[in-house]
């Protein structure tokens, strides 16, 4: 039985089989069972790389934060993550670039993610 730590281009998170190539974080979404008792808790939902200077996690570990799978980049996009500013800083950069070209203002991971919280709710 897969974990219900897949997201959908709709940011649903659910249980399927599907392996993601990328990884999301949205803070401590799970209990002791790994079961998700909530859809986020931080402001800051990033999309990280799979493997990142040879560190580990065990998925769902208690306390820590909760591992999400995305299939692709343009499902964490569209569920409302950005890339990771240090795993993906070359993603991260052209994201802000982007950003910046859209929207006049402030393109700090802060402001983004502020702007980026909004729109989700």
């Amino acid at each position: 039985m897969p974990l219900r730590n897949r997201v959908t281009p709709f940011g649903e998170i659910v249980a399927v089989t599907a392996r993601g190539t990328l990884m999301g974080n949205r803070g401590i979404l799970h209990d002791a069972e790994r079961r998700i008792v909530r859809d986020s808790q931080v402001k800051r939902w990033i999309t990280c790389r799979l493997e990142f200077r040879g560190r580990h996690r065990e998925v769902m570990r208690p306390g820590s934060y909760t591992e999400l799978f995305f299939l692709d980049e343009a499902t964490a996009l569209a569920a409302g993550h950005r890339p990771c500013a240090e795993c993906r800083h070359a993603d991260y950069r052209t994201f802000q670039a982007i950003w910046r070209s859209a929207v006049d203002g402030d393109a700090s991971a802060d402001s983004i993610d502020a702007l980026l919280h909004l729109e989700r709710r």
